[in-house]
């Protein structure tokens, strides 16, 4: 496994930060001390996100215990998290007799500035930086490093079947990985299992080649990529060259494709 991609934690820490300051605010403004509520809720959210992952994805953490431990893996339930945070505030606010304005107000704060902090970091980063060292597995469970699939140049889209851009811009991506063979198309699905994403493919009559599960969203988390559908385009030799941010149309990603192309031919 690599050392751990701190720049994946700066959201989250800027979003804690915007949790204490609008909470600092409230109590020396109003005299509302939120604090309490909102530290636990934060936590209470934590760990059923982590506890729902790990159940989810029990077979592989029965192989390694131990792992369970390491939250650096990103596995946490975003749906189990924002479900236990909604009924864990009402009801802490509710016990404790705590305004819920500075509650709510908070918790806005704290993901505008999660929101805000994902995408400083994925603009604001070097535009060159490697192929990340992700374990993916293929829809037949076949584990694969991400690493290894270097050699040519390579577009990396990851996406989730929920997403609405994500299915739009899908065709354009499956037709692009025919008409253009000597790129690599990944497909790497974030958070969701193989049977979910077999089933989306089936129903929209898909037949794209290189699609992969990321339980972990590993992928997104170390290449800085929070926000979906997000197109990473790599050179041959593995290295970030473009990033796209939301939907790709056909013309759009020929251009980028176009790009990819005459820059990897300069580096022969």
């Amino acid at each position: 496994m690599d050392a751990l991609d701190w720049s994946g934690w700066a959201a989250p820490a800027l979003a804690l930060c915007a949790l204490a300051m609008v909470s600092w605010w409230y109590q020396h403004s109003r005299g509302w001390r939120s604090w309490p509520v909102i530290w636990k809720t934060v936590l209470g959210s934590l760990v059923a996100a982590r506890i729902t992952f790990v159940l989810q994805n029990a077979g592989d953490y029965l192989a390694a215990p131990l792992s369970i431990a390491d939250l650096g893996d990103g596995g946490f339930s975003d749906a189990a998290g924002i479900l236990t945070a909604l009924a864990l505030g009402l009801h802490l606010t509710a016990r404790s007799g705590t305004p819920r304005r500075p509650v709510l107000a908070a918790f806005l704060a704290g993901a505008v500035a999660w929101t805000g902090g994902a995408i400083a970091t994925a603009s604001l980063g070097p535009r060159s930086t490697p192929l990340p060292l992700v374990a993916l597995k293929r829809l037949d469970g076949t584990p694969v490093r991400l690493h290894d699939l270097a050699g040519k140049p390579m577009v990396v889209n990851l996406w989730a079947t929920w997403c609405p851009p994500c299915r739009r811009e899908m065709p354009a991506l499956e037709e692009a990985q025919r008409r253009y063979p000597g790129i690599r198309f990944l497909f790497i699905n974030q958070g969701e299992d193989a049977a979910t994403i077999q089933a989306f493919m089936a129903q929209q009559q898909l037949g794209m080649a290189n699609v992969f599960t990321d339980r972990a969203r590993q992928a997104g988390r170390r290449t800085g990529s929070f926000a979906m559908p997000t197109t990473l385009f790599y050179d041959k030799d593995g290295r970030l060259v473009l990033r796209h941010m939301g939907e790709l149309d056909r013309d759009g990603l020929d251009r980028r494709l176009e790009k990819l192309m005459t820059g990897s031919a300069g580096q022969r």
